[in-house]
């Protein structure tokens, strides 16, 4: 019945005696310190030659001195604690007991060596190594202890490139205490810096001796700090991490972490973005920031893939109120709750609601009077708007007519339209309304606001896109599904697109398009094979590949000029600008008329017809002119069996709202 007791006495003394144990040693290594700093004094002040007098000085002073400095040490607390936590304040609180104990010394030695001469300078000398040994060991044992510790279950790690993203990589990886990673080599394609140490980590290399390099150092893990790495050197980088078996992650490009300053948080795994080869993205910050800073500023489609990222880029650049228009609720909510945690002090508002809603429109032009407007909601997905042709002429050209004339009548400053490159030479019915979109803007310039448009090609990663396509078929285990083997698409990352919009809106007077420099163009069936071994997969081994032939609407590869458009360079390397002329807004209006009537009344050929008279070089997809032969009984059938209804365009002055009859 005592055996419990018994335990807990027994555990007491045990910690009694660690305790003991542990003060017992630090009061010896302190008397061996002090003791080597009093010697190493005399030895210094007389030049390592000590004269008999002085050893004598030495003999009757020792005890006198370890005494003093053990009870100055005492009453500052030295005695007890960890050395392997020593901090600042440890070494404040030596400096002082150093200090305090030579001022008792300085009275005590001086006085009892009065006839002898006892020289001053050893005091001071003896102040100066005692901080120099007590602190330094305590110091060297926390390093020794923590290097031990930190480095026993971490993984050797090679970083590639010894640039700035490099040498910020090694840093926070040293100083990381749960990072899992120990940086033991650097390699690096510029031969000047091979063999140079960056934060003590050596460059060993070029990554053209990758494989060798991790086989010597016994590397686990490749962390990829490049610049600006090309396709061929990321993916010869990935070849040889593969066949070393050795897993790897990549830094994004400052195109890509324009927002980021924790260098370590940004390592990822690669993805088929990096195999773009993009060189990052130079921004005129200062222009942006002008421009947006403390102005209200609104963004139609601001739930989708490009109106969500333009409202976070937006959002960096703290404008004084940001409204988020779309029409989807859930989307809605999940941007606001993403702003809610990302972006407190930002003013935003999130309205739901449609672009063909002119009274929600008035509303909210009137209530906010926004500087600037981001129309980027449109309907985009070329098969789909194939069988849904009147759905993409209402959302796109009527929605489009209808915030660009209410942005005019309510004089925002700058209006920027999202184009794509499917505008050029269009084949598709969302082709061709984007370009008629584009026409709009053109017609619409003023004084009072700025109208430009922006063209550029297909975004990785945006929603319906090709990327998460291919991933969610690698995850099912294949097969790929590609449409044409020898089909091409230009492509940009979603950060990179809008970051290049929002200096594209920076610049022009109005009435330019201005069409970003989406670099060479990727065919899609090497897209597909780079992602399926980046899924640690081999193609047509373990994902088979199926072409299923090119859908309605599609093009073999796409433009991103007309032949009659004549581009110019900008301030901007990547960005090109094109005057689209003079387009008569009467003109404009007739259009949108005669397209509402035809969508209205679900005549197809019509439409058409209509559609290729505004684009001229507008070529209808096979499957859209069959639909142009439908029979006419069959259309009277449907237009006593539907709802129809008349999407009115709004006139000036005085906008009305979309109506039903």
């Amino acid at each position: 019945m005592f055996a419990p007791s018994t335990a807990i006495a027994k555990k007491s003394l045990h910690g009694r005696t660690a305790v003991f144990g542990r003060k017992l040693l630090i009061v010896i290594s302190q008397i061996a310190l002090v003791a080597f700093a009093y010697y190493a004094s005399f030895q210094l002040r007389f030049e390592f030659t000590l004269p008999k007098d002085a050893r004598e000085m030495f003999g009757e002073s020792f005890l006198i001195v370890i005494a003093v400095k053990l009870a100055a040490f005492y009453s500052f607390g030295l005695i007890r604690g960890w050395w392997r936590y020593v901090g600042i304040s440890d070494l404040l609180d030596i400096t002082k007991a150093a200090f305090t104990a030579s001022a008792i010394l300085s009275v005590l030695l001086l006085t009892i060596f009065r006839n002898e001469g006892f020289p001053r300078s050893i005091i001071g000398i003896d102040c100066l190594l005692t901080i120099l040994v007590v602190g330094g060991a305590r110091f060297a044992l926390r390093a020794y202890t923590e290097a031990v510790e930190r480095h026993a279950g971490e993984k050797n790690t090679l970083v590639v490139g010894a640039g700035p993203e490099g040498a910020s990589l090694v840093r926070d990886l040293r100083q990381s205490a749960d990072g899992g990673c120990n940086p033991v080599a650097i390699v690096d394609d510029d031969i000047s810096k091979v063999g140079i140490k960056i934060h003590g980590v050596k460059v060993v290399g070029t990554t053209e001796s990758l494989a060798s390099v991790i086989a010597r150092h016994d590397i686990k893990c490749v962390l990829i700090a490049l610049p600006s790495p090309s396709n061929k050197q990321v993916q010869r980088i990935i070849e040889n991490c593969r066949s070393s078996r050795v897993e790897f992650k990549i830094l994004p490009t400052l195109g890509n972490r324009i927002n980021g300053h924790n260098v370590l948080g940004l390592l990822r795994n690669i993805n088929a973005e990096d195999l773009l080869g993009r060189p990052p993205v130079s921004l005129d910050v200062q222009a942006i920031r002008e421009k947006l800073q403390d102005r209200v500023v609104l963004i139609t489609g601001a739930a989708g893939s490009i109106g969500s990222e333009l409202a976070r880029q937006v959002a960096s650049f703290h404008p004084s109120r940001l409204i988020l228009l779309d029409r989807s609720e859930n989307d809605q909510f999940r941007l606001a709750m993403e702003f809610a945690r990302k972006f407190p002090e930002i003013d935003y508002v999130t309205a739901v609601g449609d672009i063909l809603d002119v009274g929600l429109l008035r509303e909210l032009f009137a209530l906010h009077r926004p500087h600037s407007v981001f129309h980027a909601a449109a309907y985009k997905h070329v098969p789909m708007m194939e069988q849904n042709c009147f759905q993409a002429v209402i959302n796109n050209v009527l929605g489009t007519y209808n915030v660009a004339l209410v942005a005019r009548q309510f004089a925002v400053e700058d209006f920027v339209a999202i184009s794509t490159d499917k505008a050029v030479n269009p084949t598709s019915v969302m082709g061709v309304t984007k370009r008629i979109c584009e026409l709009i803007i053109l017609a619409l310039q003023q004084q009072q606001t700025r109208f430009l448009a922006v063209r550029f090609g297909n975004v990785l990663g945006s929603n319906g896109s090709v990327l998460p396509i291919f991933e969610q078929q690698i995850a099912e285990g294949g097969p790929v599904t590609i449409t044409h083997s020898d089909v091409t698409r230009y492509f940009m990352t979603i950060p990179e697109a809008v970051q290049l919009v929002l200096q594209a809106s920076t610049m022009g007077r109005g009435g330019e398009i201005f069409v970003l420099d989406m670099g060479e163009p990727v065919r899609i069936r090497d897209l597909a094979t780079n992602l399926i071994r980046l899924s640690g997969l081999q193609p047509e081994t373990d994902i088979h590949l199926v072409y299923t032939g090119l859908r309605p609407g599609e093009k073999l590869f796409e433009e991103l000029c007309l032949a009659a458009e004549d581009t110019k360079p900008t301030a901007h390397e990547k960005i090109r600008v094109l005057d689209g002329g003079f387009i008569d807004f009467r003109q404009v209006r007739e259009w949108v008329d005669e397209l509402s009537a035809l969508a209205t009344a679900k005549n197809v050929g019509g439409l058409v017809s209509k559609l290729q008279d505004i684009v001229p070089e507008y070529t209808p997809s096979q499957g859209l002119v069959a639909q142009c032969d439908v029979d006419r009984h069959d259309f009277a059938l449907r237009r006593g069996m539907e709802r129809a209804y008349l999407v009115a365009p709004i006139r000036e002055p005085a906008p009305a709202r979309a109506r039903a009859v």
